[in-house]
């Protein structure tokens, strides 16, 4: 059952919370979203406060982002989490092995030329080169919505069957269809220190729809952030400062 009220911690701090896993997705999820990626902000308090949560679960809290994992690094250096980055197809376990899968990156690189020449005729439209996935992004010029689409579909169906094109706010992914937030959230909750843990994912758009139903089928806790869009996960908070409040509470001492 879908609830629409906000997560309330144990009173004393995370002691409710014991043997949970925390996964976090970044843009719009714990962090407000800019008008280019680069341009985000996180508040000086976020990375302790996250070193604090980690300590307390006993390491099992992780990033899951469509943002690449180096990308995720600098943002919240000097902390390097566990993480998912590109939708899956990067995987970063606590003992810090990395994992890229390169599957289909040479044919999606064969693509990048046509999209940056039909960019170049749309002003504020950005190409972001992840490797294994291609984003375009425009939230500089939403008007450019249904055309950016329209391309990302037109060079997904060049490329052939085995890729596909993930719709999210103000962005439009193309990236191979079997690389997903909900495919690799359940490898991560398969290794240490998330095996046997009851995971908790919040996320903000579209593209974290399929991890909310992972979560929910792992007996989990799946938090939409934001307001309006139907969704599969059985809690929803109005916005990320929501979501900022309750983990900062539950990281007390």
């Amino acid at each position: 059952m879908q609830m629409n009220t906000v997560l309330e911690p144990a009173p004393t701090g995370l002691s409710g919370l014991q043997g949970h896993a925390l996964c976090l997705d970044v843009d719009g999820t714990i962090l407000d979203l800019a008008p280019r990626p680069e341009a985000v902000e996180v508040p000086p308090w976020m990375v302790p406060m996250l070193q604090r949560l980690s300590a307390k679960l006993d390491g099992a809290v992780a990033f899951v982002s469509g943002r690449r994992i180096a990308d995720i690094d600098q943002l919240f250096t000097p902390l390097k989490l566990p993480a998912i980055g590109v939708h899956g197809g990067e995987m970063r376990t606590a003992d810090g092995r990395l994992r890229i899968d390169e599957e289909f990156c040479e044919e999606l690189a064969a693509a990048k030329p046509m999209l940056l020449d039909a960019i170049g005729h749309m002003r504020r439209v950005v190409l972001e080169d992840k490797h294994c996935a291609i984003a375009l992004h425009y939230r500089a010029a939403p008007e450019r919505g249904r055309e950016v689409l329209e391309l990302a579909e037109l060079a997904v169906a060049r490329l052939g069957p085995d890729f596909g094109v993930l719709v999210g706010k103000c962005v439009v992914e193309l990236r191979p269809r079997h690389l997903t937030k909900g495919a690799a959230l359940e490898r991560l909750m398969q290794g240490e220190p998330f095996r046997g843990r009851t995971p908790i994912f919040a996320g903000d758009d579209t593209t974290d729809e399929d991890a909310f139903d992972v979560v929910n089928r792992l007996g989990g806790i799946s938090v939409r952030v934001g307001n309006g869009t139907p969704t599969a996960a059985t809690c929803r908070l109005s916005d990320p400062e929501q979501l900022r409040r309750w983990l900062l509470t539950i990281a007390e001492p």
